[in-house]
């Protein structure tokens, strides 16, 4: 596998990211034609996952179901997406990465078909389990996709296309939000996103032709190569450390995802629509932090940005619980985006700038560290809240940035044994 190189130490702090790098590749910002179905196929993902949130205190009033049953409904959701993360290397290595991602989202689709005809609280777990498993398999080769498509330059792509997921919360959140508070049933919303749904996956099924084989293949080509590819990456001591960071980033940003809007409307007793607006403004900030690090933040600079985003967070977290008001909030849900934007695609990018592993099964596996710490942090919060109030469980943001900031911190220490000494 081809590797980049790696980051050389430079003194810490905003200057770095900004400077000017003279090492920075000269390729122009290119989408090809699959990144543009990946960035629907985001938009759509996302929609899916934030239905539920921005749904659920009509939702469980409906279904008769507490705060706790509602992060139940996000732990079966995250659960069945790590199963179906966990075989995706083996579809993408027998169908290929974009005819399996078009059938996973019509998978996706009729799972939100079934949720929107749900009758009963249990009715939804199962539907949800549709929408786990189709999601997971989405959620697993969307960015080994883009890594593919743009091999020496992947972090750029990777933050820029992943705002779309962004984007994709915004839109739901803010749509729904005022539709929910106009007296809309939140099925009808779910109806909706199935057909968009089903759309993304028609893109990917009729573009799949497009994509050059010979790197989307030749790598997996035999279940038994990515079973073999996983083992190596379960074996190096590095990936650890990543997967933990994954679990971490994913926790802080599924938590404020998941709750926002519920806290809003509990705590200050305001309508879906402001709701809609919170959650809606901290997706904001992560698409503007997303496409601020694809477009200014060079590959060699992706620890930088890593490490002062989590410093950041830890500070602006710590607002989150200390808002006295709702338009307080809604500045502090805003500033919590920015600094949690580059994460997931960055940490993964990363990993594979230093380790000298096959960055499918790499992708996949650190996602698998990733979405259970968004289903985690949902159900501590959860939990929190119930017992001692939504309030008091905000302070699981921070605490989990302050970690991830300790072990990005431990792996700088360390160069990989393979990569010889840093500049």
């Amino acid at each position: 596998m081809r590797r980049r190189s790696l980051a050389p130490r430079a003194p810490f702090g905003i200057g770095c990211l900004a400077m000017k790098d003279t090492t920075r590749s000269t390729r122009t910002f290119h989408l090809k034609s699959l990144d543009y179905a990946t960035a629907l196929s985001f938009v759509v993902y996302a929609s899916s996952a934030t239905v539920t949130p921005i749904s659920l205190v009509l939702l469980s009033r409906e279904l008769a179901f507490s705060l706790v049953g509602g992060g139940v409904v996000e732990v079966m959701r995250t659960t069945l997406l790590v199963i179906a993360l966990a075989g995706s290397g083996w579809a993408a290595a027998h169908w290929g990465k974009a005819l399996s991602l078009g059938v996973s989202a019509i998978v996706l689709g009729a799972g939100l078909l079934a949720y929107a005809a749900a009758p009963t609280y249990g009715v939804v777990l199962l539907a949800i389990a549709l929408v786990g498993f189709g999601g997971g398999v989405i959620e697993a080769l969307l960015n080994p996709l883009v890594q593919d498509l743009h091999p020496d330059d992947s972090g750029r792509y990777l933050n820029f296309l992943n705002a779309f997921f962004s984007f994709g919360v915004m839109i739901t959140v803010l749509g729904g939000g005022e539709f929910l508070t106009r007296g809309g049933s939140w099925r009808y919303i779910m109806i909706s996103l199935a057909v968009l749904c089903f759309l993304s996956g028609v893109l990917f099924l009729a573009l799949k032709g497009t994509l050059s084989d010979s790197r989307d293949r030749s790598a997996t080509a035999r279940a038994r190569q990515v079973l073999s590819h996983k083992i190596a990456v379960l074996r190096h001591p590095r990936f650890w450390v990543f997967f933990s960071m994954m679990f971490l980033g994913a926790g802080a940003e599924g938590g404020l995802n998941f709750w926002s809007a519920s806290y809003i409307q509990l705590h200050f007793g305001e309508l879906p629509r402001i709701g809609g607006i919170g959650t809606g403004l901290f997706a904001l900030g992560m698409i503007v932090g997303r496409l601020g690090s694809g477009w200014l933040v060079p590959q060699r600079r992706l620890w930088h940005l890593i490490q002062f985003s989590a410093l950041t967070g830890v500070v602006v977290g710590l607002g989150l619980p200390a808002a006295g008001s709702v338009t307080v909030l809604l500045g502090v849900l805003f500033l919590s985006g920015l600094t949690i934007a580059c994460f997931w695609p960055s940490i993964q990018s990363y990993a594979v700038d230093r380790t000298p592993l096959d960055s499918t099964a790499l992708f996949i596996l650190l996602s698998i560290g990733g979405i259970p710490g968004l289903g985690f942090a949902s159900w501590l919060m959860g939990m929190i809240g119930e017992r001692a109030g939504l309030q008091a469980s905000l302070y699981v943001i921070p605490a989990f940035l302050a970690l991830l900031s300790i072990l990005a911190a431990m792996e700088r220490l360390r160069p990989p044994p393979d990569a010889g000494p840093e500049r």
